[in-house]
Parts: C-alpha cells; structure tokens; sequence
C-alpha cells in the first residue's frame, strides 16, 4: 500500500515541491528512525573498539578519593605485577561507600572485579563463602584473617598485612576478598606471591 501511495504521489500533477513536502511528512519518521538505528549501532561499535582492555582490576568500595591516588595505585600495582607478556591495564577504582555502593556491587556482579577491599561493615553485611572464594593462607598472622562465622572458611585478608595496600592510605585498614566470578585467580596468586605471601584459592566443587 506504502509502494502504490508513493507511486500516486509521484505521477501526480503536483509540483515537486509539494511531492517532496507530502513525502517528507508521510516518511520522516520512517527516516529518522532508521537514522537514530545507525547512529546507535556507530555508537556502540566505536564504545566496543575503544573499551579499554583490562588484564587486572582491584575494587575498593571505602573512603573518598580522587584520580591522582587511583592512578597512582594502578601504576604501582602494574610496577608489583610487571606484566611484560600483557596489553592491558592493571587498574584499581576506589567507589565511595555510600551512593556509590550501587555501582560497585553492579560491577562486582558483572565480573569486572579480581579481587576486592571493603570496610568491616561491608564485609559483616554481604561476604560469605558463596560469594567469596575461601582462601588458604600461610605468611600471614590468623588475626589478620577473616572467617565466615558458620563454617569458619577464610575468605578476608586485613589489608595492612598486605604490604601493597599498607602503603597506601586509601587501601589500609579494609579487608581483602577474592570474589568467585573472577577469571584471573592466577594473576591473584602472582600479585600475592610477589609480596612474600603464599595464597592458594580452593574452589568449591
């Protein structure tokens, strides 16, 4: 019907302007669809190419920070891992508790993190060995160690007995997790290693 209505409008005795006015107004929002369709699908291709690759990512849901001690905690976490065989960033982000809890648990949920640091009330409100992988740790004192209450499964590590984060006052005094959805445990193991601790994570099955 479209094709029969366009071909009446075209062999009409109109002038062109007024077949262009009356196709104009019959189609624009046709077009502007289509138009909005491709300039969506550019959007998103271009975000897909340009998201930066990331070999390694620290999620510390604590105090208030700013860039400068971010990327100052990213380029000593690349320094302590020397990935010479990898592209990628090695990133720490610090979510203010808070507002900021939504998108950090959000990303945590996506599997962005490889291991986490959280204050004692965070740790008290959502860590369990559901969630949290339950670790094996030697080198470092069982004060320093935190425990699921029912089962008595280590899955925290206080982050001042760890001496990365002890350097830095934005990641001291909170507990480190390894969440269960990372993929880069390896890579976990090594960023433990390199400090002296020896850290093997045990999968339930």
């Amino acid at each position: 019907m479209a094709k029969t209505q366009m071909k009446n409008v075209l062999q009409s005795n109109d002038s062109n302007k007024e077949k262009a006015a009356y196709l104009w107004e019959y189609y624009k929002w046709h077009l502007m669809g289509i138009i909005l369709v491709l300039l969506l699908s550019i959007y998103f291709t271009i975000q897909l190419f340009n998201r930066p690759q990331v070999d390694y990512h620290i999620g510390v849901l604590g105090p208030e920070t700013t860039t400068e001690q971010m990327e100052i905690l990213s380029n000593d976490l690349k320094a302590l891992l020397d990935p010479e065989d990898q592209k990628g960033d090695m990133l720490v982000t610090v979510t203010q508790a808070g507002q900021g809890a939504e998108r950090f648990f959000a990303q945590l949920a996506a599997a962005e993190y490889d291991l986490l640091l959280v204050d004692k009330t965070a740790f008290e409100n959502f860590a369990d060995s559901e969630s949290m992988d339950v670790l094996q740790v030697d080198d470092i004192e069982s004060s320093n160690l935190f425990t699921v209450p029912e089962d008595n499964k280590i899955i925290g590590i206080e982050s001042n007995a760890i001496p990365y984060f002890s350097e830095h006052e934005v990641t001291s005094g909170l507990i480190a997790l390894v969440p269960k959805n990372s993929t880069r445990n390896p890579e976990t193991i090594v960023f433990f290693q390199k400090q002296g601790i020896s850290l093997k994570i045990q999968k339930s099955e």
